[in-house]
């Protein structure tokens, strides 16, 4: 019985984490989306040949960071549909932990590459915005 307890409250501490993590995914949405009409009005209202160059490696890494980000979305409720369906079977709570650490490791992960393009983002576009 003390088994089966910690496993519900282990998987409410996922279902609890996964909620945060599509708080935060749809967040960093919404920051892309800013970031992105910001680069196209920077380079839409310049004549510098090498700012728009420029933009297009952070047009690319936003492009790679909202696949990320959609792909991490859909696990996130694949994993959620599944475990709404019931309680998880005890016999299959090391494959959910297994699944559950490897989907905390991508999110670190997609967390800190979002805030070291942000960081350079803010770099780059700061000076050319008024």
């Amino acid at each position: 019985m003390a088994t089966a307890q910690l496993t519900t409250e282990r998987f409410s501490l996922y279902q609890h984490e996964y909620q945060q993590w599509l708080r935060t995914l749809a967040l960093y949405s919404d920051q892309e989306t800013y970031f992105t009409s910001l680069l196209s009005h920077v380079c839409d209202s310049t004549a510098d040949y090498d700012i728009v160059n420029r933009s297009g490696s952070f047009r690319q890494w936003f492009t790679g960071l909202r696949a990320q980000m959609a792909q991490l979305s859909e696990l996130i409720e694949m994993e959620e549909r599944s475990t709404a369906q019931g309680i998880p079977n005890w016999q299959r709570r090391q494959e959910i932990d297994e699944r559950h650490r490897r989907m905390r490791s991508g999110y670190q992960m997609l967390e800190q590459q979002f805030i070291t393009v942000r960081q350079q983002f803010y770099a780059f576009i700061t000076p050319y915005v008024q």
